[in-house]
């Protein structure tokens, strides 16, 4: 969902067009995580990040519209802005600036899969799932993390535990009405994707043998079968153009990893759902997104769900360096606002970081336990 900053307008002349994209792996993909991977250590891939996908698909436009990357690197290390160093080239070429991309997430079976809710747990030895909303009042003795917060609770007292794995779009569309989702709504990774693991020896250059010290390993990331990547793409259709119909080829991750990529002209459909009397209004994270901290900017949530935060980096492709590594909260987060409320959208989260898939959410209702 095209939530999180306001994006830029394009003109009339040359109007805007969203298009779902489909990637099918061609061998296992490699996606870093920020942690350092030298000789004798082991490197594991982590998942898809958006800004991963945003960059790799930058990249094959670039190369369809018949940009020099290497001017453009050049340009962009002299210190002319990104978008100011595509415009240079042509107004086609200038409009991959204003390309902003949505996702990735998993498909099997051509149905889209999204992160579980950090406030979705299952009971114990059952297939019962248990929602956890905000008390009506706090408990004696609650020290919240800001004043005014609540409490997230449920009925019952049976052990519960939190659920790896990720939900259906008809799950999502339950969970945002405020009711709570089968378990058949929900996946587990083990039938989404598996890891393969992998040892290299790096090679001398000067003696073409063996290095001493340069054994390594890597995992790698294996989607199961019938399971593919998918996301949103949304610009200018003059800069979108190249991404027909026909299949093409997409490098994607680290270690030569490529996915087969087409485009749809149908839409993912998303949960639209309106407020209703009796409730207030949650807000889901469908993507990473910082905040430099758990919070989002000019929001006072009542209750939320955090789990654990995502560290995140990269390599700048045009600067030729590395991207700063930043600690995100993940998809699947949740905030409760209270009745009335609304989340603001601009400004939620850089234009920078929206237009790469960051900071992206849905929103729905929520009632207190």
């Amino acid at each position: 969902m095209w939530r999180g900053a306001t994006m830029p307008n394009t003109s009339s002349a040359n109007h805007e067009v969203t298009l779902r994209l489909e990637m099918e792996p061609v061998d296992t993909l490699f996606f870093r995580d920020a942690r350092p991977f030298e000789a004798s250590s082991r490197a594991a891939s982590g998942l898809p990040m958006p800004q991963t996908l945003a960059g790799a698909l930058r990249t094959i436009l670039i190369e369809m519209h018949g940009c020099s990357l290497a001017r453009l690197g050049k340009l962009v290390s002299q210190g002319t802005s990104f978008s100011d160093a595509l415009a240079s080239f042509s107004p086609e070429i200038g409009g991959i600036a204003q390309v902003a991309v949505s996702g990735p997430w998993f498909s099997r079976g051509g149905a889209v899969l999204f992160r579980v809710p950090a406030n979705l747990m299952r009971e114990k030895g059952t297939d019962r799932l248990v929602r956890l909303d905000p008390l009506a009042s706090p408990p004696l003795g609650w020290q919240p993390a800001m004043k005014g917060m609540l409490p997230l609770w449920r009925w019952g007292r049976s052990p519960q535990e939190a659920i790896d794995g990720y939900m259906t779009i008809e799950g999502l569309r339950q969970f945002l009405e405020g009711r709570t989702p089968k378990d058949a709504d929900i996946v587990s990774p083990s039938s989404i994707f598996d890891f393969d693991d992998r040892t290299g020896v790096g090679i001398d250059e000067k003696s073409n043998a063996a290095g001493d010290g340069r054994i390594y390993g890597a995992r790698r990331l294996a989607l199961g079968h019938n399971t593919t990547l998918v996301a949103e793409v949304r610009g200018p259709a003059n800069a979108l153009a190249p991404l027909d119909s026909h299949a093409k080829l997409m490098r994607l991750g680290g270690e030569g990893g490529h996915v087969r990529l087409r485009c749809h002209p149908e839409r993912i459909d998303w949960p639209d759902i309106p407020p209703s009397e009796g409730t207030g209004r949650l807000v889901m994270m469908t993507s990473p997104a910082w905040f430099n901290g758990w919070l989002p900017p000019n929001l006072h949530p009542l209750a939320a769900a955090v789990p654990s935060p995502l560290a995140v980096s990269g390599w700048d492709m045009a600067r030729g360096g590395p991207k700063p590594n930043r600690f995100m909260v993940p998809a699947g987060t949740v905030y409760y606002l209270k009745a009335g409320d609304k989340m603001s959208v601009d400004g939620l989260v850089p234009l920078d970081d929206a237009l790469v898939g960051l900071g992206n959410f849905v929103e729905g209702n929520w009632r207190h336990v």
